[in-house]
């Protein structure tokens, strides 16, 4: 291990002959300055952890050098002693402000001057291993922010597109995660000749949701065993009743890979005749918008899914006529905060997209985001986090009303 280097810093040779001669005895690595300006320079180019300086010199004293070396970055911790013959307390008060360690008076006593060096590289290793320590947490947050940032992709890349179309329905969505990673899931996707859609909000936040979310989600994949998941035996969309069941009895079997629950909403439209079904557990209920402003409800309430096994669920039947918007969302939307602590509610949500009918649904969609977003800080200046998840799924049927 290489000896600790010490800068001595003292105008009078004959002192800073007489302490850089007892430091080498000791073992230290020893430098020497004769002013403040001198020893800045010594510090920028030598690896120097611990001074010893002088309180009254010429050019620069020794609390002017304290200031400095505390201004700026050595990329190291530097214990810093001051000698003074002074002996008011006043003075002590004032080395301490200026980024002295400790303070010996002259004529220093050399057993009183090793004590203190002593303590000082006791406090050099504290700091070393501090900074050590700071630096591998350091290194572990950034691998978890980039485990995080591929988590949100893996995540982005199962939700659909924006500005999709399946003939005449078309949909578009507002997501808004609370942190990189999110309990909210949704898709939409042609299915024979329907159009399946859900909704997911996975109880809770962060990593353990939104590994449910995806695991989900997976239930939804293209492929030969979800087709038969999807599908009654008699080759007919299943139920979307039906369907929910079937996730029900897989998150609460005993091989259940993540032991959660959470609400959704399951539906299927006819693409010919805008006739749909949808199964509504323990989510938000969903609404339904017309051209002129009107709004009525779809939904029938319901438990979540993954609580206890043998629940079922009921299918409720609508119908999607020409210009007409089915609203999807999450309670991230009707449970949001304003700074007074009232919640935004679904009388809210609905009468603002009633009363934005002309938009066509990317602007809409944008224009409610930033609308949340003030709703949540007050009108004021704030981040566009949010204290939950934030979901919104639009489906509209376009052509003659």
């Amino acid at each position: 291990m290489s000896p600790q280097q010490v800068l001595v810093v003292e105008d009078s040779p004959v002192y800073r002959r007489l302490l850089v001669r007892m430091l080498a005895q000791w073992g230290y690595a020893v430098s020497e300055a004769e002013n403040g300006i001198a020893a800045l320079h010594i510090l920028e180019t030598q690896p120097v952890s611990m001074v010893i300086s002088d309180w009254e010199m010429p050019e620069m004293d020794g609390l002017t050098l304290c200031r400095e070396i505390r201004s700026r970055q050595f990329g190291h911790y530097i214990y810093v002693i001051l000698l003074t013959a002074r002996e008011n307390t006043g003075d002590v008060t004032l080395g301490f402000d200026a980024g002295a360690d400790d303070f010996l008076s002259k004529p220093v006593e050399q057993a009183e001057l090793r004590a203190r060096l002593h303590a000082g590289a006791r406090i050099l290793t504290l700091e070393a291993t501090l900074a050590a320590h700071n630096t591998r947490l350091s290194e572990a947050l950034r691998q978890i922010e980039l485990d995080l940032e591929a988590a949100a992709r893996i995540q982005h890349s199962v939700l659909p597109s924006h500005q999709l179309r399946y003939q005449d329905f078309f949909s578009d969505w507002l997501f808004l995660p609370s942190a990189w990673v999110s309990g909210d899931i949704f898709n939409v996707f042609p299915l024979d000749n329907h159009l399946a859609f859900y909704c997911v909000d996975v109880s809770g936040h962060g990593v353990g949701a939104a590994m449910m979310s995806l695991a989900v989600a997976r239930q939804f994949l293209h492929g030969r065993a979800v087709e038969r998941f999807l599908f009654a035996d008699n080759g007919e969309v299943a139920s979307p009743a039906d369907v929910v069941q079937i996730l029900n009895s897989r998150f609460c079997s005993e091989e259940a890979e993540i032991m959660s629950y959470f609400t959704m909403i399951y539906g299927v439209i006819d693409l010919d005749s805008g006739q749909g079904r949808l199964c509504q557990a323990g989510h938000p209920t969903p609404f339904i918008v017309t051209p002129n402003g009107d709004a009525r409800a779809v939904g029938s309430g319901g438990a979540p899914v993954g609580l206890m096994p043998n629940l079922s669920w009921e299918d409720v039947h609508f119908s999607l006529a020409a210009g007409e918007r089915l609203c999807l969302f999450s309670d991230g939307i009707t449970e949001c905060e304003d700074p007074t602590g009232t919640q935004f509610g679904p009388q809210s949500l609905q009468h603002w997209l009633q009363s934005h009918t002309t938009l066509p649904l990317d602007e809409l969609l944008a224009q409610f985001g930033q609308h949340l977003i003030r709703w949540r800080n007050g009108e004021g200046d704030g981040d566009n986090a949010m204290a939950d998840d934030v979901s919104l799924l639009l489906i509209e049927r376009k052509g003659e009303a």
